[in-house]
């Protein structure tokens, strides 16, 4: 298989992973300790961006926001394409189907429905979804790349 197919199976894979994930999670009832001291589910609608940034209140910045993650997700797509290994090809692959997936939240829901809450004991770390997990996993795996790709080159 070429990197491309790669990089595109991986990116639908991630976009239907979170939705599949989205739509089991969004039907439980509350809120419970998965890892205690570490993670927990909790139903959270982020209106925002990473982190909450940036939170949108109303329908001209949500679409605003929207506008601007599918720039985000046309460059990376581009990025995905050109990929010069097949890791960095499942890399971007992460971060596109990662980066569809918030967008899709976005535009069905109005905001991203986060579940997983981390923290370190009562130290709240943050809150994030399986998009969010794709797009850094995507991250981690770039940076690898880079480390891989350069020392090959030395």
């Amino acid at each position: 298989m070429n990197r491309r197919a790669w990089a595109f199976g991986v990116a639908a894979a991630a976009f239907a992973l979170n939705a599949v994930a989205e739509r089991v999670l969004m039907k439980l009832p509350g809120d419970f300790t998965i890892i205690p001291g570490l993670a927990d589910f909790r139903h959270a609608w982020n209106r925002g961006v990473s982190f909450s940034l940036f939170t949108q209140s109303d329908a001209s910045g949500r679409l605003l926001l929207m506008g601007f993650l599918a720039v985000i997700i046309v460059i990376v797509a581009v990025m995905t394409w050109r990929a010069a290994t097949t890791l960095s090809a499942i890399g971007f692959g992460l971060i596109l189907g990662g980066a569809l997936g918030n967008l899709a939240d976005r535009w069905a829901y109005g905001a991203v429905f986060d579940f997983l809450s981390l923290h370190l004991g009562s130290l709240f770390l943050f809150v994030c979804n399986g998009a969010d997990i794709a797009i850094s996993a995507g991250v981690v795996l770039l940076m690898l790349d880079g480390f891989v790709s350069k020392s090959k080159s030395v």
